[in-house]
């Protein structure tokens, strides 16, 4: 008898230690099971931003499976993001000789708004404000500019997103990064 006292114990204590963890992530809100992704509004003058956060968003949410992507008539939920700003400010600065500075990295930051809602019930699941930026150089190639443009840790032909113009690489890699906030939001909420 104490012997299977023990061994209830161990099994006990192993099921805390190693099993212990338990989410309650895993359901939906109520009803909902898919979700109609609206046009990305975008409310500045770089056209090619929402193009770019809405491919990259809707290839990160089909590729997480979360939700069943479908038109407006058959969701039962609906996401809509508005690119509110894209600011460039320096991000390293040095000098020269002659007391003048110049710029050496660029800051791109992007801001966003999400709302997405059941349609089911009119509720607002998530209201929130997103930001998200990327470094870029002077130079011609983002691959080859010795920066660590998204803030991995890698740089250059170790960064599989360090392709391209500068400018336009970091305003990839920021909507990338919205991207993945984004679906942390949406999953944050079971």
């Amino acid at each position: 008898m104490v012997y299977k006292e023990k061994i209830n114990k161990v099994l006990i204590f192993l099921l805390l230690t190693s099993c212990g963890y338990y989410s309650l992530k895993g359901s939906l809100p109520a009803g909902v099971h898919s979700i109609y992704i609206a046009n990305v509004v975008n409310d500045t003058s770089e056209f090619i931003a929402a193009e770019k956060l809405s491919q990259i968003f809707i290839e990160d949410l089909l590729s997480e499976n979360i939700l069943k992507i479908t038109s407006s008539d058959l969701a039962d939920s609906q996401i809509d993001i508005i690119i509110s700003k894209i600011d460039d400010k320096p991000f390293s600065i040095s000098s020269n000789n002659s007391q003048s500075e110049l710029v050496e990295e660029w800051k791109l930051t992007m801001y966003i708004n999400i709302v997405w809602f059941n349609m089911n019930t009119g509720d607002e699941i998530i209201n929130k404000s997103l930001s998200s930026w990327a470094a870029y150089g002077t130079g011609q190639d983002i691959g080859s500019d010795g920066i660590d443009n998204d803030g991995d840790n890698l740089i250059d032909s170790d960064d599989s997103d360090e392709f391209g113009s500068p400018r336009e690489s970091a305003l990839r890699i920021a909507a990338s990064k919205l991207s993945e906030k984004i679906i942390n939001e949406l999953t944050s909420t079971w």
